[in-house]
């Protein structure tokens, strides 16, 4: 496939927004190897963003760097001023 790189990594970040709901993840594409780059709150979202990136890479090799960050709980209330 000879799509242009800004091409790729545009319809992957379109992909990872419509199969697995994540908009804060960066996809840059070097020659023919798509990496992901971010954080979400789970190893599942983690495989869901690499699937659905390789579905949309059409056979590009994927370097998934997308960190887990699990979400604690408030320590207690917030008080706004």
């Amino acid at each position: 496939m000879t799509d242009a790189p800004d091409y790729l990594e545009a319809h992957i970040a379109e992909r990872l927004a419509a199969r697995a709901h994540e908009l804060g993840i960066s996809v840059d594409v070097r020659d023919d190897v798509v990496y992901l780059r971010g954080e979400v709150v789970s190893e599942e979202r983690r495989r869901e963003l690499e699937d659905a990136a390789r579905t949309a890479a059409e056979g590009r090799e994927i370097r998934n760097e997308v960190s887990v960050v699990p979400v604690r709980a408030p320590d207690g209330e917030e008080t706004l001023s």
